[in-house]
């Protein structure tokens, strides 16, 4: 029976949890990268126009949706990084379980350092 107070973490599963943030990072930055999936969702004030009546409301809405837009943008950027991130944590953390052969407590702060 296993001791209670120890948990076996099984590092190839870890790695490859890694490899998956990779993935998910890489098909980030395609979406970033892409001028058509980035430039070409970007609608100007005359997609919100609605009679001559109504400039005030399509200028409004203009910039709500110019707001809402750059507030994507910056996400999927920082999803870019951050899954790259988190990759390399899951790594580091199943290098210092193999390091410490799982028998010994893990400094687990230095995993979510820079290396």
């Amino acid at each position: 029976m296993t001791d209670p107070t120890t948990t076996k973490v099984i590092t190839d599963n870890v790695r490859e949890e890694a490899g998956k943030w990779r993935e998910l990072s890489d098909d980030m930055g395609a979406v970033k990268s892409n001028p058509v999936g980035n430039q070409g969702l970007m609608l100007g004030p005359t997609a919100f126009f609605i009679g001559p009546t109504e400039l005030v409301a399509t200028a409004a809405h203009s910039s709500a949706y110019q707001t809402y837009y750059e507030h994507v943008q910056k996400l999927v950027a920082g999803a870019v990084t951050e899954w790259e991130q988190l990759g390399g944590a899951l790594d580091r953390i199943a290098a210092e379980f193999d390091r410490t052969d799982q028998t010994e407590k893990a400094d687990l702060e230095k995993i979510y350092t820079q290396p």
